[in-house]
This record gives structure tokens, C-alpha cells and sequence, in this order.
């Protein structure tokens, strides 16, 4: 949850049901310490990103970048090379990232809405 807005922060049995559904995820340590995580999912012919986090005292360090490689040549072994992920426009950090890795900008905006009764 340090890595991410309120918005966008999950608890941990919604974080542990995406990973014992997802189709590959794989987590970063540093000695005995949890520092990042990547979840994906996939179907027959591409898979998403559907999340991505590192602490944020570890963030800029390229653990990000190699649990995204992982991901990207896990899904090239299964014959999948279209991966998508979904990040918010004002996100740099993730944007620089996930060009870094070889992802292009689609051009598709989604709206975001959360109902707070």
C-alpha cells in the first residue's frame, strides 16, 4: 500500500486472490524483505500488467524495471508478445518505466470514478 494512492490501494486478501488467480506473478527481495511485486494475467494471446508495485524507498532502482523484463520474457516463452497495462496519465514514474521497457502509449483514455456514498 506505500506505493500506491488511496484510491488505489488494495487490502491484502484482494491482493492475495489476484495472486492465487493470476497467470504469472513474481515478487522482488532484498535480503528476507518483500520490496516489489508484479501480478498478471493472460488469456490465449496477450496478457496485462495488472499490477505493479515497489517500495517506494526502492523505487528508481531498477526493480521495477527487472520484475517487468520478467514478466515480458515469461509471456515470450509462451508464444504471448502483446502485453498491456493500465497506469494513470500523470503517473511519470510508471510512464518512464513502462517506456523504458518498450511499451507505446495507445492513445485510449479511461475514466476514472469511484462511488463514495
Amino acid at each position: 500500500n506505500a506505493s500506491f494512492e488511496p484510491l488505489w490501494r488494495n487490502s491484502f486478501d484482494d491482493i492475495e486472490n489476484a495472486y492465487q488467480n493470476a497467470a504469472y506473478a513474481t515478487i522482488a527481495r532484498k535480503g528476507n524483505q518483500i520490496i516489489g511485486y508484479q501480478i498478471s494475467s493472460a488469456t490465449t494471446n496477450n496478457a496485462h500488467l495488472a499490477r505493479l508495485a515497489v517500495l517506494p524507498e526502492y523505487q528508481g532502482h531498477g526493480y521495477g524495471s527487472a520484475l517487468t523484463n520478467d514478466l515480458i520474457a515469461y509471456f515470450r516463452r509462451l508464444g504471448i508478445s502483446l502485453i498491456s497495462v493500465n497506469t494513470q496519465n500523470n503517473n511519470a514514474a510508471s510512464l518512464r518505466v513502462y517506456k523504458k521497457m518498450g511499451f507505446i502509449l495507445t492513445g485510449e483514455r479511461f475514466p476514472v470514478m469511484k462511488y463514495c456514498p
